[in-house]
């Protein structure tokens, strides 16, 4: 089946694929051909989602293609796929970028890329992701993430398309560690990984009820888990639950504040996170996100 949501706001949907690194690989999201795939998990079911982003009548239009779903499971992964994109209003973000000389010059190649949106459908494949990305480039991660995903998870076959959904924690905690390591993940992160799901499973730790609480609240959840420090913790604030929190720490955000705000000089994390929030305020994860994205296409 098919439907499809107009939008009241700029989109180019180009410029919004462009920020995935990986498109040819499952992570599990996959691009071919202008279309975005992958699938979801929802009431008990592996569900492949196609995502095409076209224009009618001069307005943006986000076309869906699925199996038959209800009417509740069609609000769902609508809900899911507009948050993982931030298909949301620019309309104050954009004002806000305008009064400030930096931003305003990046705004004018990025106007249609919308809001930030997040790296995961559910935490538990955003926690797992978190962990993969630790001290290691971005695009190394992707691999790794695929590897994992090919290895673990389900897929199904739709419109002549192989849809992949991430593994679910039963399946990361049945695999061994050396299972996990044979995905490329050093010893300790499979053991991390391993661990993570493994209390997921038991249901010594609640992932989706961070959703609810405070930074200071969700940092302490995270930062007792073996393996997960500040700027994992933060990472999965800021792109899984959507919190406006920047994970400074992150080499590649330092160097985009850097090469737009300090001359190129890189600047230590600290200095960069107290810039980020003085600077930006409710916007700065937005602005980050901006900023990454004007990094990669050398702005």
């Amino acid at each position: 089946m098919k439907w499809k949501v107009t939008l009241n706001f700029p989109l180019d949907w180009k410029l919004k694929l462009a920020f995935n690194l990986l498109p040819q690989r499952p992570t599990p999201a996959m691009i071919s051909g202008g279309k975005w795939f992958r699938a979801f998990r929802l009431k008990g079911k592996l569900i492949p989602v196609i995502v095409e982003g076209l224009e009618e009548k001069g307005r943006p239009v986000i076309v869906f293609t699925t199996p038959r779903v209800d009417s509740q499971l069609k609000r769902e992964i609508t809900r899911m796929v507009f948050r993982l994109h931030g298909l949301a209003d620019p309309s104050s973000l954009h004002r806000f970028m305008a009064g400030d000389q930096v931003l305003r010059r990046i705004l004018r190649s990025l106007r249609g890329f919308a809001r930030a949106g997040l790296m995961a459908a559910e935490p538990f494949e955003g926690l797992v992701k978190a962990v993969i990305q630790q001290q290691i480039a971005f695009r190394v991660a992707e691999h790794l993430t695929a590897n994992l995903v090919e290895r673990f998870g389900r897929h199904v076959c739709f419109q002549g398309l192989k849809v992949y959904g991430f593994p679910t924690p039963e399946r990361l905690a049945e695999a061994s560690i050396g299972q996990l390591k044979e995905c490329g993940l050093s010893s300790r992160k499979a053991e991390y990984i391993r661990e993570i799901a493994v209390k997921t499973v038991k249901g010594e730790i609640d992932l989706q009820s961070l959703q609810g609480k405070s930074v200071n609240e969700v940092m302490e959840v995270l930062t007792s888990l073996k393996g997960v420090g500040r700027w994992t913790a933060e990472l999965f604030m800021a792109t899984i639950l959507g919190f406006n929190v920047v994970p400074a720490d992150d080499l590649g955000v330092r160097r985009a504040a850097s090469k737009y705000f300090f001359g190129g000089k890189l600047q230590p994390a600290e200095a960069v996170r107290r810039f980020l929030r003085e600077r930006f305020g409710d916007y700065q994860r937005d602005v980050t996100v901006y900023l990454l994205m004007a990094y990669r296409l050398n702005l």
